[in-house]
């Protein structure tokens, strides 16, 4: 190894939507959530349900560069306005409840942002306390801002007006902001994908959600001021079965069904039904505590079970598998090969005069030639490749079903990648490595034991590759 002169090198930010499409988008949003909300307003007063505010809310939370925008911001203030204009509301009366409805956006950022992340994406022990406390904040704002315009608007007193708008704007933000905040980035659902596509469907996972749609039909049927609660034991039944995205799912469709079905017959959502509309839209918020609660210890409670098999599973250095797991998954491997008859190979990798750069550089600076060695054999693996650590700066690689000349080509990508990057250790410094791999390439076995002999025989071809040189790829014989 031989270090070099320092060179600059550039990195390019990646950014996942420019920030005039982040704002256009974010208008696009309300403007929709605002019209579905129009569709849902009665002639005698204010829309029943009103996802915009909660919407709008949840995606300053999770993009706060929105939040410091202000074409966003002036996207959605037209959304406000034109929604209004189109129920026949004059221009004066539009602002004044864009107005009103901004207001309410405005405090549950203050209020929410105040928080750590974990707490405000629901992944803390007291996320839905919080929850619960931040929609209060934000329906008590935008309805303290809004409701004097409801008795010009409609008539009623004022008292009325206020009860009205703080329950529906508190319902609407318990039920739809979870969903928000909990959704999956696009990275995650592409890993949800690659794992359900790679494990058999469990039929017994639609038990919960069965059961839901069940106790919502018998609500339906019995109806009466218990129907309420019919649905809670399935939902806590969800709730630990089912993702705390799911799970807030769920709770926004029965928080709809509940709502939308005491429309037949039971509840007018006017002020002369004050009592009965208090009751319901308090009981709809109220519902989806509990099973969010449980959603979220779940959420926290798997992603420590997943932190702790994966510190178990991998090294801690690198990232790549630790010893015992390559040789478990690369003996799983090579079974299901054996069963269609196909070949496999084994790499044994050692990089060269490893030692040197502990004692010239520092421990610190091998730590980072080990991870951006990593790296390089992680770029230029294959997906199916299996790659482990076995000890020190020597790794495995097991090749399933490649034949000779493809291992051969793999194997001499890596020695001739490896000889022409430079690595960084830290402090400005560089440094060219190389690496001595040994190779061995055979028909996979179903016998006990196989992965070992392939890595023993490989490990012999890569003594023969640092005796004769190194910088090389040596096949056993």
């Amino acid at each position: 190894m031989d270090t070099t002169r320092p060179r600059v090198q550039s990195s390019v930010a990646s950014q996942a939507l420019p920030a005039p499409y982040a704002a256009l988008a974010l208008g696009v949003v309300v403007t929709v959530a605002c019209v579905v909300g129009t569709l849902s307003r009665p002639l005698e007063f204010l829309a029943t349900f009103w996802p915009a505010n909660a919407l709008m809310l949840g995606m300053l939370l999770r993009e706060p560069s929105l939040a410091r925008d202000p074409r966003g911001w002036l996207a959605c203030v037209c959304a406000y306005v034109f929604s209004s204009l189109l129920m026949g509301d004059g221009m004066a009366i539009a602002i004044w409840l864009s107005f009103a409805n901004l207001a309410g956006v405005v405090a549950g950022w203050q209020f929410f942002h105040g928080l750590d992340r974990s707490t405000m994406l629901l992944r803390g022990p007291l996320s839905s306390l919080f929850l619960l406390c931040g929609c209060i904040v934000q329906a008590a704002a935008e309805s303290i801002v809004g409701f004097s315009a409801t008795p010009v608007l409609f008539g009623g007193s004022a008292r009325e007006a206020l009860l009205m708008w703080f329950s529906s704007a508190l319902m609407c933000s318990m039920i739809v902001l979870p969903v928000v905040l909990s959704a999956p980035s696009l990275e995650a659902i592409h890993r949800f994908r690659c794992r359900a596509a790679m494990r058999e469907f469990d039929p017994s996972r639609l038990a919960p959600l069965l059961a839901l749609i069940a106790s919502e039909g018998i609500a339906l049927l019995l109806g009466g001021a218990g129907s309420l609660l019919f649905s809670v034991p399935a939902l806590l039944w969800c709730s630990l079965r089912y993702s705390l995205f799911s799970t807030a799912l769920l709770c926004l469709a029965v928080g709809l069904a509940t709502s939308y079905s005491a429309t037949m017959g039971i509840v007018n959502y006017t002020p002369e039904h004050l009592p009965d509309v208090l009751s319901l839209r308090l009981g709809i918020t109220m519902l989806s505590l509990g099973p969010l609660s449980v959603a979220s210890f779940q959420a926290v409670r798997n992603e420590l079970l997943d932190k702790l098999n994966y510190a178990a599973r991998h090294d801690a250095l690198t990232g790549v598998f630790g010893r015992k797991t390559f040789l478990d998954q690369s003996a799983r491997s090579l079974h299901r090969l054996s069963q269609d008859q196909r070949s496999a190979a084994v790499l044994m990798i050692d990089l060269d005069h490893f030692k040197r750069v502990n004692d010239n550089f520092g421990h610190a600076a091998g730590d980072e030639l080990l991870r951006g060695f990593t790296r390089v054999m992680q770029q230029e693996l294959r997906p199916t490749d299996l790659l482990g650590r076995m000890g020190g700066e020597e790794f495995a690689v097991l090749l399933p079903d490649v034949t000779k000349p493809e291992a051969e080509a793999i194997a001499q990508r890596l020695c001739d990648t490896t000889r022409t990057q430079q690595f960084h250790l830290g402090n400005n410094e560089y440094l060219n490595a190389t690496v001595s791999v040994g190779l061995i390439h055979q028909l996979a076995s179903p016998q006990r034991g196989q992965i070992e002999r392939l890595l023993r025989e490989a490990d012999l071809a890569l003594y023969e590759a640092k005796r004769t040189g190194r910088n090389r790829v040596m096949v056993h014989a």
